[in-house]
């Protein structure tokens, strides 16, 4: 099981994808294994400083395992990273559902062949 965040642009799995981490309107939470979805608004997206910052400490309360966006900050990046979360960058526009199964699938390839596709 993982427990997946996705940046999005609505609260439901068929949002729309949104490229800007600290920027995102909204964090989705999708675990993998029941398919539940939940959706907190990110409420730093009206702060100027520490927007990256503090977007990963709410990432990080909350027990996740891999973070999906277009676009992310070299600090924000450095603090997932020493979080243990990993990182996936989704290049494709389209919804949330589509970010979830490119990640999913190349997870699945990973485990296949033991290497993983560049991020």
């Amino acid at each position: 099981m993982m427990k997946i965040c996705i940046t999005a642009r609505g609260k439901m799995l068929e949002s729309a994808f949104e490229r800007h981490f600290a920027r995102a309107p909204y964090f989705l939470f999708y675990n993998s294994l029941t398919g539940k979805s939940e959706a907190i608004r990110n409420g730093f997206v009206i702060s100027d400083t520490r927007i990256g910052q503090n977007a990963v400490r709410l990432l990080k309360n909350n027990g996740l395992d891999a973070v999906i966006t277009g676009e992310i900050g070299e600090n924000a990046r450095a603090l997932l990273s020493g979080s243990d979360i990993s990182l996936y960058l989704y290049n494709g526009p389209g919804t949330v559902r589509q970010a979830i199964d490119e990640y999913l699938g190349s997870q699945e390839e990973k485990g296949a062949s033991g290497t993983a596709r560049p991020t």
